[in-house]
């Protein structure tokens, strides 16, 4: 028979109800709520980059099936061919997203600076 052990050490990180998750039902801990603002700010940059890193992935996947079809080689399982409008959206949000992260990298620069 088990033995109930009520001493255990509390752990904050442990999911409930309502912590925030990612759309795959992964736990998602963004870090907004730390108190030093420059802590924020690099988590900022650091799901920016991770964003645009994924959506070039896209992007070079959905090339990469285009390019096999063209010669009529089979294509690998998970590559698609994104819409033409599709391609351009994504293309316009690497793009905004990169200007956005570089005008955070200058902020994050000037406050190690300071």
């Amino acid at each position: 028979m088990a033995i109930s052990d009520d001493t255990a050490v509390y752990c904050p990180k442990v999911l409930t109800e309502n912590s925030p998750t990612s759309p795959l039902g992964r736990a998602f801990h963004p870090t907004d709520d730390e108190a030093d603002p420059q802590t924020n700010l690099l988590a900022d940059l650091a799901g920016i980059n991770m964003a645009i890193n994924v959506l070039n992935g896209i992007l070079a996947n959905s090339e990469s099936f285009r390019d096999r079809r063209a010669y009529e080689v089979a294509g690998e399982d998970g590559e698609l061919p994104l819409p033409p409008t599709c391609v351009e959206g994504v293309f316009a949000a690497v793009h905004y997203l990169s200007r956005y992260g570089e005008s955070l990298g200058y902020r994050a620069m000037a406050g190690v600076e300071s």
